[in-house]
Order: structure tokens, then C-alpha cells, then sequence
């Protein structure tokens, strides 16, 4: 697959116009207009119900956003079932094995490849590809799509960078976050604290237990080190490199210093946990962490959050500059839904601009909660606060050398493999030559079946 060019995001923040994209205009690509009925014609009771991972408060948030959908179109009942994001795609996959389940899925774009394969969900209908097309760019198109079909209206871009405590770095006497790893293991020793032999304070934070929560970040330290986890074509891996070999040695050099202590990184099924809580209790000084929680830190830390910075991810010896990875989101209809018509409508309704220049609700929504929206009017419309935000924008800067995690069938499996190799050395039960001779094994096999 070749490299998304979500970095026309970065683009289109610095350049008036650029959310007029193909379709012209302000890049709604014809869609109809928010307040607009969705026409379903026989006025019967419908009730489309969406399938999420999101919080109550998020829930509630959304709920709130599309109760105008409603107004409309009295005959119509937006429902949302959330479950723990590590329950998320289980639960598709059990509910149409019943042949039942929600209408429409908020999904992790790398489940494509095996939601498609399974005829789990649709393609986009002509009318509904062609708005899609016009009006996001050709990289999250291409991020939504899987063997030349489109599947779904993009949602949200989600980038890495380094977080960090400013009071703790001031305790600490240091003036700036690393911008090597030199530097990174050396600030991570100063920013520890031990009492009675425990670690009260960790310089450098993990997560542990959570697939993509392990690999995501040391994927931006591998890609900042002059390394890649794939070919260029998808086809092999590339972990038994000297780049991917300093990187996994910086996590037993952080370990073996004391600087991380993994037992603080442990999440749950909900991607939230220990990792979390030690940081926003400022028991973590440093963590490579996503864009998408900084509504959480905000919600937890109240003014404490005023302490949080963001900076680019550090880079390694073998490397020349940071390079962070992505990966986004999307809504897929499920192939049993009776009410798929009426479900792209709603979609293309919430992901409309509400009028001349403004966000789409969908828009509005994501940037409640610290995430990039996608689609190139909503980029647009809050271009001032992606770039005046300082915690969002080190993100968005960091978007132009991305690389998104790649688009391939059983993406979650080889994750989950990577996670598991990564995690032994964590835990000192592997050397990094070793777990990384193994991961290379284990995932080419993946890949190669």
C-alpha cells in the first residue's frame, strides 16, 4: 500500500483554502445540508444503532450532537452501545456470526482487510463514495479503503508524540524535552524517584496490555531511528535491522535503570488503567502517548492539566528527524443491517458541514475531545485551534513525516505478536536480539499465509 499522504493535513492548515479539496467550495462535496430530512419516504419507526468503544461522557457528548438528526426526521431513533475498546472487535465479529448486531460500526481502519474479507461490512454506495471522495483527501480515502473499495466516512486522525510533565521537568532542572536518546535516557534517570525501594515517580513511561497501546509508541522510537516495520510493499518484515535493535535496547536500558517500571503502565480493557492514572497524578514524567487523550487529561487533571506539554518523538542514533506513526478510524455499515439506506444518510448527515464554512457536527465533536477530525472542511473551520492548541499542534507538525500503521490482512494478530515479544523484554524475560529474532519469525509467518 503506498505511504498515506496524511500530511496534507499539515498542508491545509497553513494554506487558506485547501478544504475545498476536489469537490471546490467548502469541500462538502454535495452532501446534503445537516438540517435537511434524510427522506426515508415511508415515515416507519427506524432506529439505527451504532456500535463504539467510546466513553459515557463521550457517548453522552455524541448523543446530545445528533439529537438535531431527530428534529428532522421524527421517525428516527439514534441508539449507541459501547463496549471496552478490547471488546470491540470481538463483538462485531460474534454479532454477525448471529447474523444480527448494530447498523453501523465505528471501526479501527486495520480491521479492514479481515471485516471486508468476512463480508462483515458494505462498500459505500456510488453516491455516497463520490462524497467521500471530494471531500477528504486522497490519503484518509486511502485509509478507509481495502481492495479498491471504499468502505465508510473517515472519522478521526491519530498521531503520536511525546507528553510530559513541565513542573516535574522543572523540579528536575531540566529546561526542554529530549530531542535524542541520549538525552531521553538521561532525563528519564533525573525524573525518578524511588522510596523504600519503590518507584513513587518513573521517568519514562509503557503501557502494558494493550496491543496497539505497546506497539504504536516504540514503532514512532523504531521509525525515528532510521527504521521501518514493514517493506515498503507490505511484504516482509524489517525487525532484525540494527534500527530496530537500539530501539528495543533503549526500553531494557530504561528498564534496567529503573527509569521505567512496567508494573505502572498496565491498562484494561478500556485503554485506560495505571498508564494513565500515573500520569495525570504526575507519577510519570514522560510517556509516548496519542492525540485522542488529551480531553481525558483534561476532564482528570482539571488545572493540573496547564502542566502537560507535547513535544516530537526523540530521535535515535540511526536516525536523521522524528517520525511518528498514525492510524484512523472510520464508520462501516454492517452487511446484516435492514436499515443500511437510512444508516449513510444519518452518516452523511453528521458528517456534513452545518453550513458555509463551518464544522460538521462529527467534526465539532472529535475536537471536543483533543482529536484531529479528518475531513478537509472540518480541518478548515478549526484551523485556528489545531494550530493556536499547543498540545495539538506538535501533533499536527508532526503529521508531515508520518507513517500510518499498515493496512493489511490480520493486522490485529501480527499487533498482538509484536505486542507480546516487546512486552518480554519489559519484563527482562527476553533479550531484544532474541524477541526480536522471534517477533521477525513469527510475523513474516503472518503475513506469508
Amino acid at each position: 500500500m503506498k505511504k498515506l499522504a496524511l500530511f496534507v493535513l499539515a498542508a491545509c492548515l497553513l494554506i487558506a483554502g485547501c478544504s475545498g479539496g476536489k469537490s471546490g467550495g467548502n469541500g462538502d462535496g454535495g452532501a446534503s445540508s445537516p438540517g435537511a430530512s434524510s427522506g426515508t419516504g415511508s415515515g416507519e419507526p427506524v432506529t439505527l444503532r451504532i456500535l463504539t468503544h467510546w466513553d459515557a461522557a463521550n457517548t453522552d457528548a455524541f448523543l446530545q450532537k445528533v439529537a438535531a438528526y431527530k428534529d428532522a426526521n421524527p421517525n428516527v431513533t439514534i441508539q449507541v452501545e459501547t463496549v471496552p475498546f478490547g471488546d470491540l472487535l470481538k463483538r462485531i465479529t460474534a454479532s454477525n456470526l448471529s447474523g444480527g448486531g448494530a447498523d453501523i460500526y465505528h471501526i479501527y481502519n486495520a480491521w479492514l482487510p479481515e471485516l471486508s474479507g468476512s463480508k462483515s461490512i458494505v462498500p459505500a454506495p456510488d453516491a455516497y463514495k463520490s462524497d467521500i471522495v471530494s471531500a477528504y483527501g486522497e490519503n484518509i480515502v486511502s485509509s478507509v479503503s481495502y481492495n479498491g473499495q471504499i468502505y465508510g466516512y473517515p472519522t478521526e486522525l491519530t498521531g503520536y508524540a511525546l507528553n510530559y510533565n513541565k513542573r516535574l521537568f522543572e523540579e528536575a532542572g531540566i529546561s526542554a524535552p529530549p530531542g535524542n536518546w541520549d538525552e531521553l535516557l538521561d532525563y528519564a534517570q533525573r525524573l525518578t524517584k524511588k522510596e523504600n525501594g519503590q518507584t513513587v515517580q518513573q521517568g519514562f513511561g509503557v503501557i502494558i496490555g494493550w496491543d496497539s497501546g505497546v506497539v504504536h509508541p516504540w514503532l514512532t522510537l523504531l521509525q525515528s531511528n532510521g527504521g521501518r516495520f514493514l517493506s515498503e510493499d507490505l511484504s516482509t518484515t524489517e525487525l532484525d535491522t540494527p534500527q530496530a535493535l537500539e530501539a528495543l535496547e533503549l526500553y531494557r536500558k530504561l528498564v534496567e535503570s529503573g527509569a521505567t517500571n512496567p508494573e505502572m503502565g498496565l491498562s484494561n480493557a478500556s485503554t485506560t488503567g495505571p498508564y494513565m492514572n500515573n500520569f495525570e497524578l504526575g507519577k510519570t514524567a514522560m510517556i509516548i502517548m496519542a492525540n485522542w487523550w488529551k480531553g481525558s487529561l483534561q476532564a482528570t487533571m482539571g488545572d493540573r492539566f496547564q502542566d502537560v506539554a507535547t513535544a516530537p518523538i526523540p530521535v535515535g542514533p540511526s536516525g536523521s528527524k522524528p517520525v511518528s506513526l498514525f492510524y484512523s478510524w472510520l464508520y462501516a455499515i454492517s452487511a446484516f443491517s435492514k436499515q443500511q439506506e437510512e444508516a449513510w444518510k444519518f452518516l452523511q448527515w453528521l458528517n456534513s458541514p452545518q453550513g458555509e464554512g463551518q464544522s460538521s457536527i462529527q467534526g465539532d465533536w472529535l475536537m471536543a475531545q483533543g482529536i484531529i477530525p479528518s475531513r478537509l472542511s472540518d480541518q478548515e473551520a478549526h484551523k485556528a485551534n489545531l494550530q493556536d492548541d499547543p498540545f495539538m499542534k506538535t501533533y499536527v507538525d508532526l503529521l508531515k513525516d508520518a507513517r500510518s500503521f499498515p493496512v493489511i490482512p490480520r493486522a490485529a494478530e501480527i499487533t498482538s505478536t509484536l505486542q507480546g515479544h516487546i512486552e518480554q523484554v519489559l519484563y527482562s524475560r527476553a533479550t531484544p536480539a532474541d524477541a526480536l529474532k522471534a517477533a521477525s519469525s513469527d510475523i513474516q509467518k503472518l503475513i506469508s499465509q
